[in-house]
């Protein structure tokens, strides 16, 4: 056992001493720092969901603002019940927004790896297309407004100057502002998407 310790720090020991000037002869100074192009899955409580947009110019030297829009849907039929009435309620929620992100950025780790945190606002729309195309209902969350705020914490790895590859974790919440604030499908689409956020995707920089 203690040999085996012994090789894994010589290897981990060696691997450093070899990317350190590797790290020192790349030029770092702008990686990730131009227009970049993101596409991502992901999952924000109980909904999955997928991601595509832009990470602006980064503003001095690590501010970075990003503009997105996100498909937001539940993994199944969610069922809700009013502990109060009783009342039950089973359906598909589907969130679309648009997602304004901004954050920092830290140095670039041994030429390819960048840390960074960032908080997501999100401004959008719940309906519910999947039972309004088997049953034929409308949208049972009715006229809405939906909004959210998460934060997180990730690290991009730069593969190449122009791509990364990115993995963050954090949390936040969801909410609605229903035209009805009594009906049932608001009342439980508005803490659906609640909770532990995680996404892992792509950044092209053009």
């Amino acid at each position: 056992m203690f040999r085996a310790k012994q090789l894994l720090g010589t290897l981990l020991l060696g691997t450093l001493l070899i990317a350190a000037p590797a790290a020192a002869d790349t030029d770092t100074e702008d990686l990730g720092k131009s227009l970049g192009l993101e596409f991502a899955p992901g999952m924000m409580g109980s909904l999955s969901f997928m991601q595509a947009g832009v990470t602006l110019p980064t503003i001095g030297k690590s501010f970075q603002l990003g503009l997105k829009g996100r498909i937001c849907s539940s993994l199944t039929w969610a069922t809700f019940i009013n502990q109060e009435t009783g009342e039950q309620a089973s359906f598909h929620p589907v969130t679309a927004a648009g997602v304004i992100s901004f954050g920092g950025s830290g140095p670039i780790i041994h030429g390819a790896v960048r840390p960074y945190g960032a908080t997501d606002i999100l401004l959008g729309y719940t309906f519910t297309p999947y039972d309004n195309l088997i049953y034929g209902t409308g949208n049972l969350v009715g006229p809405n407004l939906t909004f959210g705020v998460f934060g997180y914490f990730g690290l991009e790895l730069f593969t190449s100057d122009r791509l990364a590859v990115f993995l963050d974790a954090g949390g936040g919440f969801k909410m609605l502002k229903p035209e009805d604030s009594e009906n049932i499908y608001a009342i439980a689409a508005s803490w659906l998407g609640s909770g532990f956020g995680l996404k892992m995707g792509i950044r092209f920089y053009p």
